[in-house]
Formats: C-alpha cells, structure tokens, sequence
C-alpha cells in the first residue's frame, strides 16, 4: 500500500449494510486502509440503526471537521412497518411487549393518520437510543430494565407518503430533517391507530448531498484497498458546502487568511454579512470556511484547514 499524504480529506458515500453499527463501519474502514498509523482522521455522519441498511456519509481527514453538514441536512427514508405489535425498541429486533387488534384499520385510516405527521411534531426518542440522560446513554439504562422520561426533540417532516399496503404490513416514504427517528414515528402511528405498530425494515435513500445511488458497498470499497484504489470513491471536503457563499481569495490573502487573519474580500456585497462562506484560494483549493463581518467586505476564518497549499 503506498504512502497516503496526510492531507488527504473528503467523503465516502457507503451503502450500509444490514447488522452493522455506524461504528463498525468506521472501525472496518480505518483498519483496512491503516488509517490510524497514518494519522488519518475518519468518522460518519449520522448514526444508523444496525438492522438499517442505506446512505452512510464517512468523513476523512479534515472533512471530519465538516460533519455538522452532513448531520444538519435533509433526509430521505424507506421505511417498514407492521401494525398489532408494539417492541420495547420500537422495531422487529425487540421484544414484544404488547399484541393488539388491527383487522379494523383500513388504508384509509392509514393515509389519514400519517398526515398528521407533517411538518413540525414533537418526537419523544426511543429507549433504545445513543441520546443521554443525566450522562448515561439511554439504550445502557433500557439493557438495565429501566425505562426514563425523555424530552420530546422538535423535528420536520416534510413528506410522508404510504407507498405500500398488505395489512398489517405498509411502507412509507418519509422525507425529514435532522434528529429524527423512523422507529419512534412507526410507534407513534400505532399509537395513534389504537393498534401499535413497530418498523421492520429502514433504508436511508438520501442524507444531504448524498444519494444511494452514488454509494458503494462496504465490500467493494475494501476490495480496493491495494494500493489506494480507494481513493477513487471519495469526494471532495466540499461537496457539503455547495449551498454557502462562495469567495475567492489571492495568495497574500490566502496565506494571512490560513494564519486566521480577517481578510478583505470585494465579491461578497451585501449578502456576505454575517453570513457564513466557503473559501478557496485563486488555485481552487479550500481553504476553510469565514464569516462575513457587519461590512460584508472582511472575512473573519471559523474553520482553516491547516494542510491547504498555497502557490
């Protein structure tokens, strides 16, 4: 395997398998490409369930610092689910804790009910969950038997189709923002039939810029490890920051700026102030991310990316 250079930075769209952690997929990725010993960062943006299979964005390098636009942005959902049957996880991989009458719930019923859910709701998170309590990670006191209150987290929905009906099975199509949770949604549409329901299946399609379709499988990826044939498959740092101010800095302006300095930039205007952008130096590399100042003239650096090179 040939010497990667340490600036190496950008993400990897992984289609993640079915029984694996967002975790695992980390770990399998960093000790196939000896990402540790070559003091490379690597992490994911935003965690999915193992039985989830679907869009998993990797950050490397010093795209880990870039995650919050990964984590912030849109999601799109395939998810299934079953009515009569409530699990203490929300999901077929629980245990059963209440079997209820669904014979009565029609599609109609359905449709009607899920409409409810769009737009803004509050969404108390499940048990079985990374969020903490008090310092403790929920899914640790649920393994204890112990069940807590939890906040309701305000979350979007901005689109929930039913694209599949064989009772008591359906599908939905759910396009969503950040922090929410599909298995706590197929609860709460149970609850609201009078019958219970639990998610049987979930499939990410999109999470921010990134589309299953672009993904690779965890498989292919590693069978490309020789001689970095990996790097095929990653995409820029700043395929996540396409929605941003965009400005371009020469190379005096460039160099103060990596040394996070303010600097001045005419191609702001009025729409610079106090408004973040990404910035590239007249070579085109990023360079890091600056707020524009009350003036909407001066850059003021928030993220630098110390490896960026400057000609």
């Amino acid at each position: 395997m040939n010497e990667l250079r340490r600036s190496v930075s950008g993400f990897l769209n992984i289609d993640k398998p079915s029984g694996w952690t967002s975790s695992d997929v980390v770990a399998k990725i960093r000790a196939a490409f000896g990402l540790r010993k070559r003091r490379i960062k690597v992490g994911h943006g935003g965690t999915l369930d193992p039985m989830a299979t679907g869009v998993l964005p990797i950050c490397i390098g010093g795209a880990t610092r870039l995650a919050q636009f990964v984590l912030g942005g849109d999601k799109v959902y395939q998810m299934s689910a079953q009515l009569g049957e409530e699990t203490d996880t929300y999901d077929s991989e629980g245990r059963t804790i209440a079997i209820r009458d669904f014979q009565q719930v029609t599609k109609k019923d359905v449709v009607a009910t899920i409409s409810g859910f769009v737009g803004e709701i509050d969404q108390v998170p499940p048990m079985y969950s990374a969020i903490k309590k008090d310092g403790q990670p929920l899914y640790k006191l649920a393994r204890q038997g112990r069940t807590v209150d939890r906040d309701p987290r305000r979350v979007t929905i901005s689109s929930l189709t039913l694209t599949a009906w064989d009772t008591p099975d359906f599908d939905l199509h759910i396009e969503c923002g950040s922090g929410f949770y599909a298995r706590s949604l197929a609860h709460d549409i149970g609850t609201r039939l009078g019958c219970g329901a639990h998610m049987t299946a979930l499939r990410r399609i999109r999470a921010g810029e990134f589309r299953v379709t672009d993904s690779v499988s965890l498989e292919q990826l590693i069978s490309a490890a020789a001689d970095d044939l990996w790097l095929r498959f990653l995409s820029k740092p700043d395929v996540v920051l396409q929605s941003l101010m965009f400005a371009e800095l020469d190379a005096n302006a460039s160099a103060a700026f990596l040394r996070g300095q303010a600097v001045r930039c005419a191609n702001l205007g009025t729409a610079g102030v106090e408004n973040l952008a990404r910035v590239y130096s007249d070579q085109g590399e990023l360079l890091g991310l600056a707020i524009g100042d009350e003036t909407g003239k001066f850059l003021k650096p928030k993220t630098v990316f110390a490896n960026a090179q400057i000609v």
